[in-house]
């Protein structure tokens, strides 16, 4: 309403400052909106490439189509717009030599997004010839510069090495969702199960179906904190609604053990009342 003046004066800094408090939340329309913003009236090309990208990743066809416009757009002379054409290019529009070159130009000048990017081009030879050793400095000299993907990257070139735990949390905690599960799982390989837990939950919370089965498990068990069948039952009826099955058996061992009381304060909280309601009345009978 702010950026169109519906009902109020146009204020394009309040739309901005609520679209990305809308992207932090993972709304990807807010994505879309912030990279109109940016492209078509505070006219920073970059920037409203990073959110064009941003949405596209999540499959947004109306972003891909504006990354097509705004590549061409984009000055090879700022290291920050070549950085955004190179990405376009290399990962939205089948240009991946192209891209890789642009890339390579900015990452010569320590732009870490150009950095990652490229050391993900070398790490699989998309573009250029595969290269791991250099993906790998990349990744840990962008990682260093505080970029939260590269962290995630460097922490996967780690493998098992004692460091990638710490990467994996750095990027955790700066928001990238895909690290929660593997840092929850790295952790546990560890025997540190409390915070495991909690980025299991994170990861629960995101829509990850391992993360989901493995919160409503550990909350069963007690592993990482003490049993809690309310929340370990909340995650095995949202296992439902991603269209998995595989914690109904479990939900039917331990509903017998919980109150009527509990069982709805389960569907309430995963938001599937009807589920929930199901195994109440059959623990009446």
């Amino acid at each position: 309403m702010y950026a169109t003046g519906q009902g109020v004066p146009v204020n394009n800094d309040v739309a901005e400052a609520q679209w990305r408090a809308a992207a932090a939340g993972g709304d990807t329309r807010a994505f879309h909106d912030l990279g109109t913003l940016f492209a078509y009236h505070k006219m920073d090309l970059a920037e409203a490439a990073h959110w064009y990208a941003e949405a596209a990743r999540e499959g947004f066809e109306p972003a891909e189509r504006e990354l097509a416009l705004l590549a061409p757009r984009l000055s090879e002379n700022v290291t920050r717009e070549r950085t955004m054409r190179g990405v376009i290019l290399a990962f939205f529009l089948g240009a991946p030599a192209e891209g890789a070159r642009l890339l390579a130009a900015s990452a010569a000048q320590h732009d870490p997004i150009a950095q990652r990017s490229y050391g993900f081009l070398l790490a699989h030879g998309t573009g250029v010839k595969e290269d791991q050793m250099r993906a790998a400095a990349l990744y840990r000299a962008a990682a260093e510069a505080g970029d939260a993907w590269a962290a995630l990257n460097l922490a996967s070139v780690l493998g098992d090495h004692p460091d990638a735990v710490g990467w994996l949390r750095v990027a955790a905690e700066k928001g990238i969702s895909a690290a929660y599960p593997v840092l929850g799982d790295r952790l546990s390989a560890l025997d540190q199960d409390e915070e495991a837990l909690n980025w299991y939950v994170r990861a629960a919370h995101g829509g990850h179906q391992g993360a989901m089965r493995a919160a409503a498990d550990w909350h069963r068990d007690g592993f990482g904190g003490p049993v809690d069948l309310i929340q370990a039952l909340r995650w095995y009826l949202k296992l439902l609604e991603v269209g998995n099955a595989d914690g109904v058996h479990a939900a039917h061992a331990i509903t017998p053990r919980m109150t009527v009381d509990e069982i709805h304060e389960a569907g309430r909280l995963s938001g599937r009342y009807v589920d929930a309601e199901v195994f109440s009345q059959r623990k009446a009978r």
